[in-house]
This record gives structure tokens, C-alpha cells and sequence, in this order.
């Protein structure tokens, strides 16, 4: 791959791994709620959902949801019934008062629950194996190895979903600094709550083309 088609892809990504989403949220949301460190298992599991939809994309099993209607709108309402669950959840999740209850339950917050959060909300969405099968054969050279062009596309895209998520954390972290009250939590579990809700049923209603 030439270096001036890698830092093309490199802009591209950026600008695209850095536009508010589902995953961004949730992980803005457990940085607000736990910190850089446990907010690490959510940033894993989230880049572990990408790895596979990467996966799939290469195996060209993104074609499938592109030309089968049932299993697109299948997986479609899977993932749009999650994000609206984690929503509802969010609306619903109880105010601590106590800074030290608060504490606690940030600490004993299972890291694989974390993971597994960050995973599903990744990986729930058929749109991004529709995006990177359309992504990748753009910065494709038929005339080099294609699997070596794959995992230079995949790492790149990898290390910077990573930077930008530790990111969205710190932002997470930095309002709980600043705003960490009982009110304001209620306010900032029941807008993202809303949010993600709104998520859902945008891709409840996306159509495969």
C-alpha cells in the first residue's frame, strides 16, 4: 500500500470514528461513570465487535446483508432492540447520593459486563458491515497482496478507534468532575438514555440500501 493511500484512508477513518454514535456514547457514558481504567474493558469490547465486522467484511459476507433483505432487517431489529434496551436502562438506572455508595458500585461493576456492553453495542449494528465492505475496496490495490493491504487497513483502523475512544472517556470522566451531583446524573442518564432509544430507532428504520 502507497503511504499517500494509507494517509488518505488514515483522514477518511478519522473523521468517521470520530463522529458521535452509539459506541461513542456508551463509552462517554462509562467514562462519566467509572473512569479511564474500568472504561478500558468497554473500549476492548467495542474494537472486538469492529474486528469481527472487519472479519466479516473481508469474507465478504457483508454482500449477504446488501442483497438479502430478511437477514439485513434481521439484524437490524437485534440491534436496534439493544440500543433502546441499554436506553431504557439508562433512564431507569437509580440516582446514589452518597459519593461513597457511588464509589462502590463503580468498583464492583463487573469488568466482563463492561466488556460485554461495549462488545454487543459494537457489533449490533448491520450498517457498519455495509460500511466496511464499501470502505475497504477503496483503498484496495488489486495489483498488491490483498491480505497484507487487510491487515494494514484493519490495524490502522484498530489504533485509531482506540484513540479516539480513550478520548471520548476522558470527556466522560472530565463532566463527572465537573458536574458530579445527583441532579445532574439524573439529567445526563436519562439524555443519553434518550439518546440511545433515538439510535435504535433510527436503525430500526434504516433500509439495507
Amino acid at each position: 500500500m502507497e503511504l499517500t493511500t494509507w494517509f488518505a484512508y488514515l483522514g477518511v477513518i478519522t473523521a468517521l470514528i470520530a463522529l458521535p454514535g452509539p459506541s461513542s456514547l456508551l463509552i462517554t457514558l462509562h467514562g462519566y461513570q467509572y473512569g479511564l481504567k474500568k472504561s478500558n474493558h468497554t473500549i476492548i469490547g467495542n474494537m472486538s465487535g469492529s474486528f469481527i465486522l472487519m472479519g466479516l467484511s473481508a469474507l465478504g459476507l457483508g454482500l449477504l446483508l446488501t442483497t438479502s433483505e430478511t437477514v439485513f432487517t434481521l439484524t437490524k431489529y437485534i440491534g436496534a432492540s439493544y440500543l433502546i434496551y441499554l436506553g431504557i436502562n439508562s433512564w431507569r438506572k437509580s440516582v446514589v447520593i452518597d459519593s461513597n455508595k457511588a464509589s462502590y458500585n463503580a468498583t464492583f461493576e463487573k469488568n466482563s459486563s463492561l466488556f460485554k456492553q461495549g462488545f454487543l453495542t459494537g457489533i449490533s449494528n448491520p450498517k457498519d458491515l455495509l460500511f466496511f465492505t464499501a470502505l475497504f475496496p477503496a483503498f484496495l490495490n488489486d495489483q498488491q497482496s490483498l491480505f497484507m493491504q487487510l491487515v494494514i487497513l484493519m490495524t490502522t483502523w484498530l489504533v485509531v478507534d482506540y484513540m479516539i475512544k480513550v478520548i471520548y472517556v476522558l470527556m466522560g470522566k472530565k463532566i463527572n468532575s465537573k458536574f458530579s451531583n445527583p441532579s445532574f446524573l439524573k439529567i445526563f442518564n436519562r439524555l443519553t438514555g434518550g439518546i440511545f432509544v433515538g439510535f435504535g430507532l433510527l436503525l430500526a428504520s434504516a433500509r439495507s440500501s
